[in-house]
């Protein structure tokens, strides 16, 4: 969510509440010293057992702001995404904005997200109250903690996502879905397509997946939510990189930049037997494959992890935040079929294509669940003579490997020749 200058004015005036605390930092140098560690994680934790909520950082409880240092504000948030990420148990992820509404006095806002689980900290089960932290008793423990364990068998892809509602979704990007029957209660359509929901207080929000679908900017929302695509000069990350770019926008959008970017850094060799054939280092089929199959099923819950597009001389590499979903194996891949994003993975198979390279013939970007493995294989084999290969790294980031055929000109009709007979023998 973004606050503007002047509901932080507001905030200052009104003092703290049940969503907003104020906490005055004391440094020793650029060293907070107060509060203690352990007495912010408390007051996060709270707020993740709650509602959600805003601490901002450098304000006393009158609401006047201290102000600090550049170095001060660096250890301040480091600091603070220790306490997240080790102190909290089960780590929280908030947004940690550095803000200023008076010249040098600025201030860290930190948005702490609600949480689907109990946190713990090191002073037990806390939630907000007011304007202050309580501890929890053993039924409200009891009761997050069951919250906590129902909410996991709800896809993340249609969660409601905070500060959003329905003028959130963009109605040029959602309109095209709907049937002319639909179109005469689009808020209905849309819930029905899990775009919108209702989040606990009945209010209607967006969906993770219409904010992926049907937003211009995702990222704001979802900061993961976008590709980082590299060029190297060589076989490693240590080369030069000779192109780069963030790719960001709706799913779909960000599906045909990264097909453009692995395209037009390719290199493609070229024979004469009699006529000009070309033969490029990839098949655009499988890239396209590949690339639908990285935006559908990856895991938009993990923080700090975006799809990664690497190109290097011998081959492209695309990692794709997440473990493989339900049981899935990397043995199993070409022949099983399985999800972890039902609202995403159904919707790009009502998403038009239009013209994007290796689309094919196809009308939308997911007409057959199931196909694209196969095809990445079938298509990679078939240029290169060598299979692409999936590996799990640590259970939290899949990387495909995509060897690039031959392009120098002596080695092209024979290459040709020899995938062209394995391609009839198989």
């Amino acid at each position: 969510m973004n606050f503007s200058d002047e509901e932080i004015k507001r905030q200052l005036r009104l003092g703290e509440d049940s969503l907003c605390e104020f906490k005055e930092i004391m440094f020793s140098g650029n060293v907070p010293k107060s509060p203690r560690r352990d007495d912010l994680a408390d007051e996060l934790a709270a707020f993740a057992n709650t509602k959600g909520g805003v601490v901002l950082c450098g304000v006393s409880d009158s609401g006047d702001v201290q102000g600090m240092t550049r170095d001060q504000m660096d250890e301040l948030e480091r600091l603070l995404t220790e306490i997240c990420s080790d102190t909290i148990r089960p780590s929280i992820h908030p947004t940690i904005l550095r803000r200023e509404i008076e010249i040098g006095k600025p201030f860290i806002l930190v948005e702490i997200p609600q949480g689907y689980a109990l946190h713990d900290s090191p002073g037990g089960s806390y939630h907000r109250v007011g304007s202050t932290k309580r501890k929890m008793t053993n039924d409200e423990r009891l009761r997050l903690a069951q919250k906590g364990r129902q909410s996991r068998f709800l896809w993340f892809d249609k969660q409601a996502v905070p500060g959003t509602g329905f003028g959130t979704l963009n109605e040029s990007l959602w309109k095209p879905l709907l049937s002319a029957e639909s179109a005469t209660d689009p808020g209905l359509a849309l819930e029905k397509m899990a775009l919108l929901t209702e989040d606990e207080n009945g209010t209607t929000r967006a969906t993770v997946a219409g904010v992926l679908l049907c937003t211009r900017s995702p990222e704001e929302w979802l900061p993961n939510a976008c590709i980082t695509a590299t060029c190297y000069q060589g076989e490693d990350r240590a080369s030069r990189q000779v192109d780069a770019q963030t790719i960001t926008g709706p799913l779909n959008r960000q599906i045909a930049e990264a097909v453009a970017f692995a395209v037009r850094n390719m290199r493609v060799g070229a024979y004469k037997d009699p006529g000009r054939t070309d033969l490029p280092q990839y098949s655009e089929k499988a890239l396209f494959e590949a690339i639908v199959n990285a935006v559908a099923h990856r895991d938009y819950t993990m923080q700090g992890s975006k799809i990664r597009l690497s190109m290097f001389t011998n081959r492209i590499e695309i990692n794709s935040p997440g473990n493989l979903p339900n049981n899935l194996t990397i043995d199993s891949m070409e022949v099983r079929q399985s999800t972890r994003n039902d609202a995403l993975t159904s919707m790009l198979g009502r998403i038009p294509v239009e013209s994007i390279r290796g689309s094919g013939d196809r009308q939308f970007f997911m007409e057959r669940r199931g196909d694209g493995v196969p095809i990445i294989f079938r298509e990679t084999k078939a240029l290169s003579g060598e299979s692409p290969q999936y590996e799990l790294i640590d259970g939290s980031d899949l990387i495909l490997r995509i060897p690039a055929a031959p392009t120098e000109a002596t080695h092209l009709k024979a290459s040709v020749q020899l995938k062209m007979l394995e391609a009839r023998n198989d």
